[in-house]
């Protein structure tokens, strides 16, 4: 099967980031606090204006894309995946120029990206950058099965492959109950056998 697997919010855990350096950035203002628990960026989750979001980015986004660690078992359960016969595509929207990476990364933010993923051993078959509409990209691409977070591709993706929503506050809405849910990386192994046993069902009942 091709995999999809996208990286801010499901390799990493940017979720758990934003609360932590945004309510440190709060107290370096010296004013702020978290605002809404279920907001996906700091803009929505500490109320800020784009001026604020902007130099809070520029002073850690350097700490997420570089030196926050993935998530535990990633890597382990990513190339067991691929032992398994499995192809593995990262498929992010991350792209060098991106206005919130600050003026010392935005030129380089496919190699930085590339560079963590390596620091991290997480392995792929194929990394795809600036993928804006990931629904319409796994229909081009055949992708059996896409790991996401964020509401805004989840929209996208419904009824266009196999997600797995990695769950977080943000994403508990209606409109996604019928997904399937995953809370750890074993989690996601186990889901995708699952999958898995139940497409083999499928093929031997026909």
């Amino acid at each position: 099967m091709k995999i999809g697997i996208d990286i801010d919010g499901v390799l990493n855990s940017q979720y758990d980031f934003c609360i932590e350096y945004g309510s440190k950035f709060c107290h370096e203002l010296g004013k702020y606090k978290i605002e809404n628990i279920n907001a996906i960026d700091t803009t929505d989750m500490f109320l800020w204006n784009d001026d604020i979001a902007h130099k809070f980015w520029n002073k850690y986004r350097e700490e997420l894309v570089i030196n926050i660690p993935a998530k535990n078992f990633a890597s382990d359960i990513i190339k067991k995946l691929k032992k398994e016969n499995n192809e593995i595509y990262i498929i992010t929207a991350r792209k060098n120029y991106d206005e919130w990476f600050s003026e010392t990364l935005k030129k380089d933010v496919e190699g930085i990206t590339k560079k963590w993923l390596k620091f991290q051993n997480i392995y792929y078959d194929k990394l795809l950058f600036d993928i804006q509409n990931k629904g319409e990209f796994c229909i081009l691409n055949n992708i059996d099965i896409m790991i996401e977070d964020d509401p805004k591709n989840l929209k996208t993706l419904m009824n266009n492959t196999n997600v797995l929503v990695f769950d977080y506050p943000y994403n508990r809405i209606n409109e996604f109950k019928d997904l399937i849910r995953v809370y750890s990386w074993y989690d996601i192994y186990n889901k995708i056998k699952k999958i898995e046993e139940n497409n083999n069902n499928d093929i031997s009942n026909n």
